[in-house]
């Protein structure tokens, strides 16, 4: 089955860097990291962990929004 997930991506306020979360219905996944791009990659490797535990998803795509809160 093939998923697209909403990832959405926050400027940190009391520090440099980045963090994203993808809100999932049994929580979700949350990432960090210095850059945008950095962000992407940790939130793709922390996608491949989560879905391990739901092999229903065999492929996913990642939809990225910066948000500027």
């Amino acid at each position: 089955m093939y998923k697209t997930f909403d990832v959405m991506i926050y400027p940190c306020v009391d520090t440099t860097g980045y963090w994203a979360t993808c809100t999932m219905p049994d929580g979700g996944v949350n990432t960090d990291g210095e850059t945008i791009q950095e962000v992407e990659s940790n939130m793709f490797e922390a996608m491949d962990l989560y879905l391990e535990d739901h092999p229903e998803i065999t492929e996913y795509s990642l939809n990225f929004e910066v948000r500027h809160a």
